[in-house]
């Protein structure tokens, strides 16, 4: 493909429509079975969409929002409205009325996509606030049929069919007058303090991304990724949309977040995105069972990693193993990787980690039992990428090498600072936080100021330690990386999410969220009563068992990184307390300012 022609995003995806139109390009499920769709369906599709918004009215520029689930649905309209040379505003369908008012209201959005009667709720109780909204078009039945400036996807589509027959080439003028620097799309920050900012993201941006990624992992047409997570976000945007139009590989879309799972076995992909907390669960699953097992099975289990462990670490600096040792591997391998691997779908070449850090105890069991998780590092304003571990060139606990095209340089604070074609221009209505994110040095090239904090070894790997805002200064003058200690505690499967305090303090406390499913099953194991799970997170059976978790992986801590005291949280985090953002990073102040109480108590007589 060259890049120099179909140097935008629709024209990426419009050569795949005219050049590959009988090749498959999606799998979704439709009433209970899996059904293809080739990408002159695709293409077809996209048309009806583009036309029908060309008939309503939108113009160049004219924002458009996009309120929904992960769906093949929504990159049929995301291509629509990039086609006709307008922006995406995506907005995340947990976001709550207040939320997605001020999303479309500071988008100046003048049409609406919204997925189901949930989210045109939503709407109905917002509009009369939203002046510049022209018309909500409905994914899926609504219950009233007849609203005002309401319609349906499919009444929709049947009108810009009819548009195009008469237009039949309004449309490809669109697309061919489309250029790189033109905006497609806004990208709202989750926001851990303050309102989102929307991140303005053009074709130069998404290219610099995705014309690299099959160098860097070897992805073909005939590779299948699986998209799930929300397509609101950065990272889920490059690898289960933008990316295969680049590179033409097959997406499954599953059909939802909590059906992921089972979707993930039945259509066997060979490439999959997760956020940490992904990973973790299946890191959780995985030990849950190994500890229902019977002695005979769990020796076999330990035998089994071990082997994997020296295999890896072997294979890792380069040196060929041992007969005897690849023999034993191929035994682990069908006694118990497989199994591991079957629950990922039994296909994966591998598997990439973003969005936030992961434990590398995590990535290192992966690694040992044959499934590779790279870890990458970007953000919304980098349009997803910085740096990234790849084949071949991998070091687990750091975010890999820098990616290509990219420059990045650590400021005397230890701010990780970023120049490359990625890079966006600026935020929306926002001159204010634009100057801070993109600041000119002495020699006048623009540097991006991430706002983490980080180092580069001498193989030019990345480390992150933490956000800039979120290191603890203890009472004895120690800096600490919470990050770090979060995502330890984090592989105890007993715990969801973990929040450490100790700013100005004289040691380490913990705010302490359960994973419902394990500690149930915990609680049903151990004939526990409960009425939910606030009462039994009272239990001080479940107040011993954290206190083993936390303090067995205290261990691998220096000592004034110890928590010495926690608190667990009657409940889950949660997104309409403002406690996490939808791509559930913790607010850390809120959470904070919620719970002062239980961190008084943790101080109480120091």
């Amino acid at each position: 493909m060259d890049i120099q022609i179909c140097n935008t995003v629709p024209k990426l995806f419009w050569h795949h429509v005219e050049n590959h139109a009988d090749e498959i390009s999606i799998w979704q499920k439709q009433q209970g079975t899996w059904e293809s769709i080739t990408w002159g369906e695709y293409g077809d599709f996209v048309k009806d969409i583009a036309n029908a918004l060309l008939d309503a009215g939108i113009q160049r520029a004219d924002k458009v929002s996009i309120i929904s689930l992960t769906r093949f649905e929504w990159v049929v309209v995301d291509l629509a409205i990039m086609s006709i040379g307008a922006i995406t505003v995506p907005v995340y369908p947990s976001n709550t009325e207040e939320q997605v008012h001020y999303i479309l209201d500071h988008s100046q959005s003048k049409f609406v996509f919204a997925e189901d009667q949930e989210q045109l709720d939503k709407m109905m109780k917002i509009r009369s606030g939203l002046s510049d909204v022209q018309q909500t078009v409905v994914f899926d039945k609504y219950q009233l049929e007849i609203i005002e400036k309401v319609i349906s996807l499919d009444a929709f589509r049947e009108k810009g069919s009819t548009f195009r027959r008469g237009n039949p080439e309004m449309l490809k003028k669109s697309i061919d007058g489309g250029n790189p620097q033109d905006t497609i799309s806004f990208i709202y920050t989750s926001g851990t303090t303050g309102h989102p900012k929307a991140g303005l993201i053009n074709s130069e941006n998404v290219l610099a991304v995705v014309k690299h990624l099959p160098d860097l992992y070897g992805i073909t047409k005939n590779d299948m990724s699986i998209a799930y997570l929300p397509l609101s976000h950065i990272a889920e945007r490059d690898l289960g949309h933008f990316m295969k139009l680049y590179s033409g590989n097959v997406t499954v879309f599953a059909e939802s977040l909590e059906d992921m799972p089972a979707n993930l076995i039945q259509s066997g992909p060979t490439i999959m995105f997760g956020t940490p907390r992904v990973f973790e669960k299946y890191y959780a699953r995985i030990s849950s069972g190994i500890k229902d097992a019977t002695w005979f099975q769990k020796k076999i289990y330990d035998w089994a990693v071990k082997v994997g462990k020296s295999y890896a670490e072997l294979t890792d600096k380069g040196k060929t193993s041992t007969l005897y040792l690849k023999v034993k591997y191929a035994i682990a391998h069908f006694l118990i990787f497989q199994k591991i691997h079957d629950i990922f779908g039994g296909n994966i070449r591998f598997m990439i980690s973003g969005a936030a850090p992961i434990s590398p105890n995590i990535i290192r069991y992966f690694h040992w039992v044959g499934l590779d998780i790279y870890e990458v590092y970007g953000m919304t304003e980098t349009t997803g990428v910085i740096s990234a571990n790849r084949m071949g060139r991998v070091k687990i606990g750091s975010v890999g090498q820098i990616y290509p095209d990219t420059e990045v340089k650590i400021a005397e604070d230890g701010e990780i600072c970023s120049r490359g074609p990625q890079n966006i221009l600026g935020y929306y209505r926002n001159e204010e936080a634009s100057n801070e994110l993109l600041i000119q040095d002495e020699q006048g090239a623009v540097w991006l100021h991430t706002g983490d904090i980080g180092h580069i070894d001498d193989e030019g790997y990345l480390f992150i330690t933490d956000r800039k805002k979120d290191i603890i200064i203890t009472a004895g003058g120690k800096n600490i990386a919470p990050q770090n200690i979060e995502n330890l505690m984090k592989t105890s499967s007993f715990i969801s999410q973990t929040i450490v305090y100790g700013d100005r303090k004289p040691y380490l406390t913990m705010l302490v969220t359960l994973d419902e499913d394990e500690i149930a099953k915990f609680g049903r194991d151990r004939k526990i009563l409960y009425q939910d799970l606030a009462d039994l997170s009272k239990k001080q059976e479940v107040v011993d068992l954290l206190h083993h978790e936390i303090f067995a992986l205290n261990k691998e801590l220096a000592s004034y990184e110890t928590i010495k005291k926690f608190r667990i949280l009657e409940e889950e985090l949660d997104q309409d307390k403002d406690e996490i953002t939808p791509t559930l990073k913790v607010k850390r102040d809120v959470v904070f300012a919620n719970y002062q109480y239980l961190i008084d108590e943790m101080y109480a007589g120091n």
